[in-house]
């Protein structure tokens, strides 16, 4: 259970619905290995490992330094939460990390933490329970009813419809796609900047419109937003951005092959590596059958809720797919299932405190297992929350923290240091971490074009850990006489 809170930490388990909302189908591996990895990982690490590996300076700083990126990861999305609320950055991040922070100077709530872990759950199954209740239909109706949609387009009661909400990203820039004629009116009285395909040529143009005033966008015109933008939309015309069809949501790929097959095992080997990275140092003894069962039935549970909140926000709010899917956003599913009640917003906020209860048993977890690093748990959260106050994509930081470990901390804890050439463990891991970082840099530096370039920056993991398990299977070979 300690490898599984460390594990199911609220960004990892936002990133599964979120996936299957913007892949599809193959949005499940995701889910696959969200249930797999830790289980993985508790069940394949020698248990030789503690004894024989030492976790000396070197691994040790890897490992606090893969246990700070996580840390960091989540504190990062509690001030994407305190945004979305509408809240300052710092209103999130700072009292998730003083939280976080009493496990390490209250010993009886450090004790307590596995109790944590039961109500992270009943808080995020209450929510998906009332939304099956209120729909009236069971998830399986609710797919079929999904992958039999023509289109996804904007009901009449929809909140984008009937007052307007804020459509755009976080940062960066996002063009929304219009492929039918759309009567769209803004509710502030900044520009609308629009890309118009005039006969093949495409022209931006500009837009300055007073309040209630609204523009008529053409098929193949597309609005440019560089941030939120608060925007009412035409009711019963598609939603920009979403799926062309429930079957093509459903049914199809929308990648080409050989990128989803890279992706699929970059993804597979820095999620499998990482769980290693977490669960391997932590001790030297497998978990009992009964442990394994108990993780594996909590894992499934948050596998499900993961599931359920994807098909019906698929199904209740197309919406949320403008401007790209928001692992943040999503929360907000309960109030827009149950509209017009005053139980979805409850129901959201029961959602956010499961998150963070799930958040907080993470923690504990984590602050276990940084024993070897010499207990530095107040300088993690500090450093941790200084730097969450930057609007970083945590999933981005979750990526490269398990990344980090697979190609460092795993081939190590599977292998083990040669007996004979135990210095030949310092180079392994020297030889991952410069790979990583070599390849995460050179993806900033020169943005990748073919599939095999994108897979590769996108799971350095792919070069890294086989570089550091060759070495040590090279000189783990005995000499020749």
């Amino acid at each position: 259970m300690r490898v599984v809170s460390a594990w199911a930490t609220p960004v990892l388990l936002l990133a599964v619905p979120t996936a299957l909302m913007v892949e599809g189908r193959d949005g499940l591996w995701l889910g696959f290995l969200f249930v797999v990895a830790p289980l993985f990982a508790s069940l394949a690490t020698p248990e030789r490992t503690a004894a024989a590996a030492g976790f000396q300076s070197f691994p040790a700083v890897l490992g606090l330094l893969v246990v700070s990126v996580i840390v960091w990861a989540n504190l990062s999305l509690a001030g994407d939460v305190a945004t979305w609320l509408g809240w300052p950055r710092w209103l999130g991040v700072v009292p998730a990390a003083l939280a976080a922070g009493v496990s390490g100077v209250w010993p009886r709530a450090s004790r307590a933490w596995l109790w944590l872990v039961p109500i992270g759950l009943v808080a995020l199954l209450l929510p998906m329970a009332a939304m099956v209740r209120t729909s009236g239909s069971n998830p399986l109706a609710i797919w079929t009813d999904v992958a039999s949609q023509p289109a996804f387009r904007f009901s009449p009661e929809s909140p984008w419809v009937t007052e307007g909400r804020a459509v755009g990203p976080r940062r960066g820039l996002v063009l929304l796609a219009f492929d039918e004629e759309h009567r769209l009116t803004p509710a502030d009285p900044r520009p609308l900047r629009v890309e118009v395909n005039d006969s093949g040529r495409v022209q931006v143009q500009e837009w300055t419109l007073a309040p209630g005033q609204s523009v008529t966008l053409r098929p193949g015109d597309r609005l440019q937003l560089d941030g939120p933008r608060r925007l009412k939309f035409e009711a019963d015309k598609r939603v920009p951005g979403a799926p062309v069809s429930g079957t093509a949501w459903a049914d199809s790929s929308f990648v080409p092959r050989p990128l989803r097959l890279l992706s699929t095992l970059g993804l597979g080997l820095t999620l499998l590596g990482g769980a290693l990275a977490l669960a391997g140092p932590a001790g030297s003894a497998r978990p009992a059958r009964a442990g394994a069962v108990l993780g594996g039935a909590v894992l499934l549970a948050l596998l499900a809720w993961a599931e359920c909140w994807a098909v019906y926000a698929v199904r209740w709010a197309p919406e949320l797919y403008m401007g790209g899917v928001n692992g943040v956003a999503i929360l907000e599913l309960p109030t827009l299932v149950l509209r017009g009640s005053a139980w979805g917003l409850l129901l959201a906020g029961a959602g956010v405190v499961g998150l963070l209860a799930l958040f907080l048993a993470g923690c504990a977890a984590l602050r276990d297992r940084l024993t070897e690093a010499g207990g530095l748990w107040a300088g993690v959260l500090v450093a941790a929350a200084v730097l969450a106050l930057l609007p970083l994509e945590s999933w981005a930081l979750m990526l490269s923290a398990l990344g980090l470990g697979a190609s460092c901390l795993a081939p190590l804890i599977l292998f083990g240091p040669p007996p004979a050439r135990s210095h030949a463990a310092t180079w392994a891991l020297a030889v991952g971490v410069v790979l990583f970082l070599g390849v995460t840099a050179a993806g900033k530096v020169w943005p990748p074009g073919g599939a095999v370039a994108q897979a590769l920056v996108a799971y350095p993991a792919l070069v890294a850990a086989p570089a550091a398990a060759a070495v040590l299977r090279v000189a783990g070979r005995p000499a020749r006489a």
